[in-house]
This record gives structure tokens, C-alpha cells and sequence, in this order.
């Protein structure tokens, strides 16, 4: 579970991904789902440790719903996009639309039940 803080104080389900892009660029994570937020990881993810790794987040600071992320990712490094959702014990499908230079491989890592 994804301990949150800034909207709300209580633990999220969390849903990992590994992102491996085809070309170094600038790339936006963008979610059409509302009530998610976003992290994106450099290398690796650790539930206990979430600053570290930690590239880019967006949680729509105002809660209201939506993460759009803008980073620079570069081939040959792996990087774990984290999703989460705002309400207490949530689950649910979502989607993310991704732009960038190149295709974008997503392998689903796991998730946190």
C-alpha cells in the first residue's frame, strides 16, 4: 500500500508498471481515469522507502483527480510508473496515454491488495 499525505491521510492500493522507452526524450503520462495519482521511478520502486527513485509525481495537488506527468526518460533505463487512487481502499480500472519521441513497452509489474 502507497501511504498518502498530501489530500489525504490514510494508505492506497498501488498498481506498478515497468515503463522501457525506445528513444531518450521528453514523455507525458497522461491519465483519462479521474481520482488517480502518478509516480514515476528511476531504476526501482520501494514501497518503503518513496523518495528514493522518485522522478516525477503528480497528484493534482488540489485533489481533484487527474496526473499528468512530463519527464525525461532515457533508453536503456528502467523506470516503474507507480498508479494510485484517492479513496480509501480503492481499486479500478484505469488508463494512461502516453506521449513521447518513441513507443513506450509497459509490462505490468503488480499490485498491492
Amino acid at each position: 500500500m502507497y501511504p498518502r499525505t498530501s489530500c489525504y491521510d490514510f494508505i492506497k492500493y498501488y498498481e506498478t508498471i515497468q515503463v522501457t522507452v525506445g528513444e531518450t526524450g521528453t514523455y507525458t503520462f497522461v491519465t483519462n481515469t479521474t481520482n488517480t495519482y502518478g509516480y514515476i521511478y528511476k531504476d526501482n520502486f520501494d514501497p518503503f522507502n518513496l523518495t528514493e527513485n522518485l522522478l516525477s509525481e503528480d497528484d493534482k495537488s488540489d485533489c481533484s483527480g487527474r496526473f499528468k506527468l512530463i519527464t525525461r526518460l532515457q533508453v536503456n533505463t528502467t523506470y516503474v510508473l507507480v498508479v494510485t487512487m484517492t479513496g480509501f481502499r480503492a481499486t479500478g480500472a484505469f488508463s494512461v496515454l502516453i506521449f513521447g519521441p518513441n513507443n513506450i513497452s509497459l509490462d505490468r509489474i503488480g499490485e498491492s491488495r
